[in-house]
């Protein structure tokens, strides 16, 4: 049987990595450059994380720049992947994109409810993006990934209190044609597609640049009761840009883009079974049997259930930037529409009966946002970026749920609920960011952030004709809550100071409070009393960020070595938990979690031709005063109390305590040959983690994914093919692990589990070209 590199031993094959690559970050991609002295050292990283232009070694933030080539070399085509490159961050998968979630340094939002937004903001071009689901997209002609760690908010518009994943598209180029394109088949006759065109329409004032992408692929995992393939590719998507630069005063940029993906997804596989669950009383069928001649186990690629599993998606946006020089200062404005719709259904007891199998949502959302923003001039005594931010969105969302739940009932009958629900936001804020160069190399920090919100939310549920009563646990009686309203103000602020002690080494130390504002609970489940009482409100997040760092290229700058401290601090972190005893959802203020560690980024270049890089992320996380519901079989003496668990000194779920990439490249030129050489590999770890508080059974050991490419590529670099592996070791782990529906008892459960393409051994060739 395969196993994932686990515990010490994973840690110890990783350290030795480490010390034999002499570490560095593949994300950051610096390329190596000869100076005029014929020596090679790293080039300079540019980054927009403190909202303009700097060098990443002068940025007082904690920031991981993930490049187009990095992403192009990795095969990695979305936020799912990312991880993979970025090990603070970490993807949480879900049955649809509305469940999905991000988490940095251990801590994010993951929950079904409408009424809940995100704690890690994913920004696209400036414009933030309101609901999870929304940032599931295509990585098509990004120039760059800024993956910003701990509170964000002083300049990155709303609920960026864990941290920001900032994308940044690449720009018309205004006076040269340039364009590239690349095709790959692999493993699971998988097909990828994608290129861009930029074309300068007047040279040096109008551009405009094009760009799509094509992905489809088999499902990796066989339902055997239609022998059908499901969670496979199937997605396309298009973006326009244009760039208007009348004069040396004004720039316009305005963006427009559409996606869609339509794949049938996402079903998870059965991991184990009780021997005992038995459905429609003592002489129905067991749950053993109807799973009779599949593959039941940790490593199951099998799924028998007779109900439809999809999950149908379009995304679009446009955005327009202006930009205009006023004297020294910048004035900058980003008015943005974003929406998408999104259709999914799953068969949620995964089994070959109508336990419930029908469980499906449509829901839609549409936001506006408008930036307005001043820039004073860089290398002054006082530095500053001040702005007023607006975001207006509307999410609206109708739920039926229907099944028999494994119980008798009349022919025909069965339990529903049809749920009608939606929510309101209107967000103000003004916030602003200062530097004060007290000499040339002390600088001061200090930032604020005013936030002003409301929320207008209604639920409506009833129960379908012909049933017998609502969903147990998952739906309830009919509701009529047509006003639940929730308003709240913050100030949240930013204090430091960063010293350089030369061109090559600096340092600081910031404090800074971030907030995310309330909730509401717009759950299937949602009672009467909880609307009655105004428990149905959420209190917001807020957090503590105390961070040191480090930034130095030693060396003559063969070396880049890039170091952070931190401590973060959450109060009433909004959480969801599930009762797998009653089959429901839960929202709930989780008292207090804690993260802290380290981050180490480094780069080394000995020779222009060969690079090695690392990246390494500790992040000890614990929750305080949070009592969820018990896992299945957890006695009294196991901290069971009530059907709660007290999970005080507790680590977070799905939050890996140690994770790394490692990566060399090295480029051969070959003589007599119109081609070079390129090779590349890296190795990327996480060490165990846990899906459900305390459960034994919900427990993924730490495992590393070997990747390999090996290429040809034209002199001038204009042509490359390039054969590719992934998982090459074929380390084979599940990214969630939860009871099995109706498959528990007073001694237990069984489980199910969620896996994904990342989890099997592919191979394929890519071909690319540019001009």
């Amino acid at each position: 049987m395969r196993s994932a590199v686990t515990g010490k031993r994973g840690l110890f094959v990783g350290g030795a990595l480490a010390v034999a690559l002499g570490s560095a970050s593949a994300a950051m991609a610096q390329t190596a450059v000869v100076d005029g002295a014929g020596e090679t050292t790293l080039g300079e990283l540019v980054v927009t994380a403190q909202k303009r232009s700097e060098r990443l070694q002068d940025v007082p933030v904690s920031v991981n720049v993930v490049s187009a080539d990095a992403l192009a070399d990795s095969h990695i085509s979305g936020l799912e992947q990312l991880q993979q490159l970025s090990p603070s961050l970490t993807f949480t998968p879900s049955a649809n994109t509305r469940g999905q979630g991000l988490s940095v340094r251990g801590i994010g939002t993951l929950n079904f409810s409408d009424g809940v937004e995100p704690t890690v903001s994913v920004v696209l071009d400036g414009v933030v993006i309101g609901r999870s689901a929304g940032s599931f997209f295509d990585f098509n002609d990004v120039e760059r990934i800024e993956v910003l760690r701990g509170p964000q908010g002083m300049l990155f518009g709303k609920n960026a209190a864990a941290g920001v994943i900032n994308i940044v598209t690449a720009r018309p180029n205004l006076t040269e044609m340039e364009g590239d394109a690349s095709i790959s088949y692999a493993s699971f006759n998988e097909v990828r597609a994608k290129g861009s065109i930029s074309m300068p329409i007047k040279s040096g004032e109008l551009a405009a640049r094009i760009s799509g992408f094509y992905n489809e692929s088999d499902g990796i995992i066989t339902n055997v009761f239609d022998g059908r393939k499901y969670n496979g590719l199937n997605s396309y998507g298009v973006r326009g840009k244009i760039a208007w630069s009348p004069s040396d005063t004004f720039d316009l940029y305005a963006t427009i883009d559409y996606t869609s993906a339509d794949q049938d997804c996402c079903v998870g596989t059965v991991r184990s079974i009780l021997p005992t669950t038995r459905y429609f009383g003592p002489n129905g069928p067991t749950r053993a049997s109807l799973f009779a001649g599949v593959d039941v186990g940790p490593y199951s690629r099998e799924a028998n259930f007779d109900g439809k599993t999809f999950n149908d998606q379009s995304t679009w946006g446009t955005s327009v930037e202006m930009t205009k020089e006023l004297g020294a200062f910048t004035l900058t404005s980003i008015t943005a529409y974003r929406a998408f719709e999104v259709e999914d259904n799953n068969d949620s007891d995964g089994g070959p009966l109508a336990l419930l199998n029908i469980n499906s949502a449509h829901q839609k959302q549409d936001q506006f946002t408008q930036e307005l923003r001043i820039s004073s001039p860089a290398g002054e005594r006082l530095e500053y970026v001040a702005g007023l931010f607006y975001f207006d969105q509307d999410v609206s969302t109708t739920t039926d749920v229907r099944g028999n739940f494994g119980q008798v009932l009349p022919a025909g009958a069965y339990f529903g609920n049809f749920i009608d629900r939606a929510i309101s936001t209107r967000n103000y804020a003004a916030f602003g960011q200062a530097t004060f160069n007290v000499t040339d190399e002390l600088r001061l920090i200090g930032g604020l952030r005013y936030t002003n919100e409301r929320l207008d939310a209604r639920f409506r549920r009833i129960l379908t004709a012909g049933t017998v009563g609502g969903v147990p646990g998952l739906g309830g009686p009919a509701l009529n809550a047509p006003n639940l309203p929730a308003k709240d103000d913050d100030v949240s602020y930013k204090l430091g100071a960063q010293y350089k002690f030369n061109g090559d080494v600096m340092v600081y130390g910031t404090y800074s409070r971030g907030y995310k504002g309330q909730a509401i609970n717009l759950l299937n489940n949602l009672s009467a009393a909880t609307v009655n009482s105004g428990q149905y409100v959420l209190s917001p997040e807020t957090v503590r960020n105390y961070e040191i760092g480090l930034r130095s290229t030693p060396f003559e700058r063969k070396l880049t070595f890039n170091l952070t401290f931190f401590h973060t601090e959450f109060e009433n972190f909004q959480a969801q938990t599930f009762d797998a005893t009653t089959t429901s959802f839960a929202l709930a203020n989780a008292g207090k979690l804690r993260s802290r560690g380290g981050e180490l980024e480094t780069q080394y270049s000995p020779i222009r031709a060969l690079q090695f890089s690392g990246n390494v992320a500790y992040a000890d996380t614990r929750v305080e005063d949070f009592s969820p519901a018990c896992y299945p079989g957890q006695t009294a003496a196991l901290g069971c109390v009530g059907g709660r668990q007290d999970v005080t000194g507790s680590g977070l779920p799905n939050a890996p305590m140690w994770s790394y990439t490692l990566s060399g490249r090295y480029n051969r030129e070959l003589e007599n040959a119109p081609f070079d050489l390129t090779a590349d590999v890296s190795y990327s770890y996480r060490s165990s983690v846990f899906f459900t508080y305390s459960d034994p059974n919900a427990v993924q050991p730490g495992y590393g994914l070997l990747n390999l490419n090996l290429g040809l590529q034209s002199k001038d670099g204009r042509y490359q093919v390039t054969a590719f592996a992934r998982n090459l070791l074929d380390k084979q782990f599940v990214s969630g692990i939860v009871p099995g529906f109706l498959d528990t008892n007073a001694t237990g459960a069984g489980y199910t589990q969620t896996i994904t393409q990342d989890a099997f051994q592919r191979f394929g060739v890519e071909a690319r070209v540019s001009f």
